[in-house]
């Protein structure tokens, strides 16, 4: 089996370290000994922690498998099955983790361009990916029609990022319980 490029170890290392710790409190020092590579090595691949950040952002979004399967459920269902799996995720992690790019834009989007911009482009795709649920549910008369899926599909991610950093104050579930209650239950 290949060997995984030096650039690919350090940005798996980091999207662990940038999630578990954020991103001020990982030196590049820090995620070059994580990852087991030189110091060196790090500015070969990238020009700054900064675009090893966006670098961060972008991977984890391509890789949330938001997009997986759910069997044979509908339009909507598989759209509360999605949230559900990334709600258990946080439980399972204590609440200590929270999402990643949300994390990334409440820490960096004052100071960083290049991460503001790929938060915000997978915020969008992220939106958008909602919003073709939600249309797919209008059309199968799961959702009604006269709500607009564009305005909805943003809404539902922002309640989301929301309740996820709720739910990391109060060390508790239940911000993410009203999310799905309210969501699933009165707004769709």
């Amino acid at each position: 089996m290949p060997r995984p490029s030096v650039r690919e170890v350090i940005v798996d290392t980091a999207v662990t370290e940038f999630h578990r710790h954020g991103f001020a409190a990982c030196s590049v020092d820090t995620i070059t000994r994580a990852a087991g590579v030189p110091k060196g090595s790090f500015y070969n691949h990238f020009k700054s922690k900064e675009d090893l950040g966006a670098e961060v952002v972008a991977r984890y979004a391509e890789s949330s498998g938001w997009r997986d399967g759910h069997g044979d459920l509908g339009p909507l269902d598989t759209l509360r099955a999605r949230f559900t799996v990334m709600r258990d995720v946080l439980v399972d992690n204590e609440f200590t983790r929270g999402c990643l790019i949300g994390n990334m834009g409440s820490e960096r989007a004052d100071h960083s361009p290049v991460i503001r911009k790929q938060v915000g482009e997978s915020l969008t795709h992220w939106s958008d990916s909602i919003t073709d649920s939600i249309r797919q549910a209008q059309a199968a008369g799961e959702v009604k029609g006269d709500k607009d899926p564009e305005l909805l599909g943003r809404f539902v991610l922002d309640a989301w990022e929301g309740a996820i950093i709720r739910t990391k104050v109060a060390k508790s579930v239940a911000p993410l319980d009203d999310f799905f209650d309210v969501v699933f239950g009165s707004l769709l």
